[in-house]
């Protein structure tokens, strides 16, 4: 007796594993007919054991001369099985999907030779036995069953084959079957079948048996007549007699030593959807019977294949866009273009291929290898090496990149110079705005293949990459203009005065950091024994508000050189600005000339305006903060305004601090710093220096508001020794 169990988990996809179980079971034992029978009553009794019993179940099969017994147990004897119903088909509207009785018990008193129910004290199992020649068997619990008119009885050769169509096999597996089934038929020695691909362009050879030495066989992508004994499949079963005078001699079919074939088309609605071909060593082996056979075959499977490999087809394309949506996501979120080349190196080898490198192509047309990934680490470094002595090359369709002799005469290692040789590759042009930008070239192992569709994704992938690289490097060459036109509009650090008496520090930070130029800014310098300092604020950022910026700066300069007093300086200023500025951009600005103090306490005069700017702060020795001066109107809003200048006396030991609108007004959620914050910030600085004021204030402001700098930000300090 020969017995196999397996256990199986209370899900919905249980019974097409149970059947799938049993048939190979039965198909590997050698079980003749009635596979049907015994498949559809596994099925039913394997649902109902789900469904009521809802636990862990295993199915036993048992094979004794001339019978096969099937049990299903389960681990909840506490719910019975339920009885047996008159086996009858219902043809009133049905109003749900509930069953009135037990079916499966139904069918196997109906169908099988003799079944049963035994209940233990942890489990219950429903078994059934099917004779191989037996008669019907009348059931004892439910009336005869009227039968209509018997369904034809499908040629013994293809039984196997119709069960497996009942047991819900994958498309892999179903072409699998069909293929070993197709030979044992026709007692051929090799078979294949091939289907269209998803753009119905090419036929994709997806199953063989028998024509590669044993070796597992992969999807294959071929010219018709590589593998067709004629140019294209015919609308009937071909039979060709010596494959050693066909066009076939290219293909796989003669270099496995078959010498005889015959084809069979798959037809779905009149049209071809693939080919069904069983090949002999023997010439002139297959006659009209067994072509006539091989088309039953084909006609049996045409359309549950063509309609997995739709399904099939619709899977991929929907993975195929999610992957390319997510890849756009993840290449627009950098704007470095070194990130984006490593980024879509990575993205490509977990998908599309085994290896990835890309070349750039900079501004004088020189290409440059920039990245390179293998699946495997380690080769990383001799794929690079590999890849820097050879050219790029251009190679839309799979194939080799270059010959293997190139590669030996290149002396490098054998173990990556025979997967460059021998592997399939394709390498497309990265183009944006019909300038290339380099080359993002795929590779695979020798043993793989590119699909149709995996050469789409990545042409599609190429135009993405090239689009992230373009605005990266857009992004950099503003970047670089945005950085050197505020370096223009900031006094060099190298070129800063020594004060006499005095420690400055000076910090600036625009709002955003990666490009834009500020509208804020400071400015320390000397005229005429006078030490000055500045420091303002634009309305706005951006290329305007530059403008308004460099106008100012270098305007004040040149009148305060000329020996103007501050309110006339801010008063030429204005009308300066109200003259050239089009684009109605304010500025607030203070502005002081600092002279060594007339009387005996030593420290500094100041004389100052300030023009619609925050009030300067001073912090004394003992940590007493008050504001000084007074607001006087922004500039480049009105003409017709009055300046004054004020004097203030600054001591030894006392620190002034001048900041634009930037640092009062930080927001931490729904609060904002404000003067108040600001001056208690300030309070703790005394006894440090210029410079650590500095750092003092803007760890505290990045500890209330991280990474709050929604505006341009501007601090200067003067520390009077």
């Amino acid at each position: 007796m020969k017995v196999a169990r397996r256990e199986f988990p209370p899900a919905p996809e249980t019974a097409a594993a149970a059947r799938e179980f049993v048939h190979d079971t039965l198909l590997t034992w050698g079980v003749p007919d009635p596979f049907d029978d015994i498949i559809l009553l596994v099925s039913e009794l394997v649902t109902n054991a789900v469904i009521h019993a809802d636990s862990a179940l295993e199915v036993t099969v048992r094979r004794s001369d001339g019978s096969t017994e099937v049990m299903v147990t389960d681990s909840a004897p506490e719910r019975a099985v339920p009885q047996a119903g008159p086996l009858t088909v219902d043809t009133s509207p049905s109003t749900g999907d509930e069953r009135s009785g037990g079916l499966g018990l139904a069918l196997a008193s109906a169908i099988a030779s003799s079944w049963g129910v035994s209940y233990g004290p942890g489990d219950k199992a429903v078994w059934f036995r099917i004779d191989d020649r037996a008669e019907e068997h009348p059931s004892l619990e439910s009336p005869p069953i009227r039968r209509g008119p018997s369904r034809p009885v499908r040629p013994p050769a293809w039984s196997a084959l119709d069960a497996a169509l009942g047991s819900r096999l994958s498309l892999p597996q179903l072409l699998e079957r069909t293929v070993e089934y197709a030979t044992t038929a026709l007692s051929g020695d090799a078979a294949y079948i091939a289907l269209a691909t998803s753009d119905e362009t090419m036929w994709e050879v997806r199953s063989a048996i028998g024509l590669t030495g044993g070796a597992h066989w992969r999807p294959l992508r071929v010219r018709t007549e590589e593998i067709f004994p004629s140019a294209a499949p015919e609308p009937g079963p071909v039979i060709n007699d010596d494959l050693m005078i066909a066009r076939a001699t290219r293909g796989a079919l003669a270099r496995a030593g078959m010498r005889s074939l015959v084809t069979a088309p798959l037809i779905v609605d009149g049209r071809v959807t693939g080919l069904l071909g069983v090949a002999s060593t023997r010439a002139r082996h297959f006659g009209p019977a067994a072509a006539k056979r091989l088309q039953e075959g084909a006609d049996l499977i045409a359309l549950p294949v063509e309609r997995a490999r739709l399904a099939e087809v619709e899977l991929s394309r929907r993975a195929s866009l999610s992957f390319l949506a997510e890849a756009s996501d993840l290449l627009a979120g950098t704007l470095d273009e070194r990130m984006t080349g490593a980024l879509a190196a990575q993205l490509i080898t977990s998908r599309l291929g085994r290896w990835c490198a890309i070349h750039t192509t900079n501004e004088l047309g020189v290409s440059k290898l920039t990245h390179v990934v293998h699946g495997d680490e380690n080769l990383n470094d001799l794929l690079r090496s590999l890849l820097t002595t050879l050219p790029p090359r251009e190679q839309r369709e799979p194939g080799p990149l270059w010959a293997s002799k190139d590669l030996v005469q290149e002396g490098l290692d054998e173990q990556i110079t025979g997967m460059i040789a021998r592997g399939p590759a394709i390498s497309i042009p990265l183009i944006a705005h019909g300038r290339a930008l380099g080359r993002m070239t795929i590779g695979k192992n020798e043993s793989d293949d590119f699909t149709r569709e995996e050469a789409d994704v990545a042409d599609d992938l190429s135009r993405r990459v090239a689009s992230a690289m373009e605005n990266a490097r857009l992004h950099e060459r503003h970047t670089a203009m945005s950085t050197a036109l505020q370096r223009s509009l900031l006094p060099p650090k190298d070129k800063e005065p020594v004060i006499p008496g005095v420690d400055h520090a000076v910090y600036y930070r625009p709002s955003d950091e990666r490009s834009e130029v500020g509208g804020d800014f400071y400015d320390v310098f000397s005229a005429n024994g006078r030490w000055c300092f500045a420091i303002g604020d634009v309305c706005g950022t951006g290329p305007e508000a530059a403008a308004v910026t460099g106008l100012a700066r270098h305007t004040l300069r040149a009148l305060a050189r000329e020996g103007f007093t501050p309110a006339h300086i801010m008063q030429r200023l204005n009308l300066a600005i109200l003259d050239e500025n089009t684009s109605t951009r304010f500025l607030t600005m203070l502005y002081g000339e600092m002279t060594p103090a007339s009387d005996d306490l030593g420290g500094m005069r100041v004389r100052m305006v300030s023009a619609g700017h925050p009030l300067p702060l001073r912090l004394n020795p003992k940590g007493e903060v008050s504001a000084f001066g007074t607001s006087q109107p922004l500039l480049g809003a009105f003409e017709d305004v009055g300046f004054s200048t004020e004097s203030v006396d600054i001591r030894p030991g006392e620190v002034v601090l001048a900041v634009t609108d930037g640092v009062t007004e930080r927001r931490s959620g729904s609060d904002m710093l404000g003067d108040e914050g600001l001056e208690k910030i300030f309070s703790h600085a005394a006894g440090l220096t210029a410079q650590a004021v500095i750092s003092r204030i803007d760890r505290e402001l990045e500890e209330y508001a991280p990474g709050g700098n929604a505006d341009d930000t501007a601090m200067l300090v003067l520390r009077f020794l």
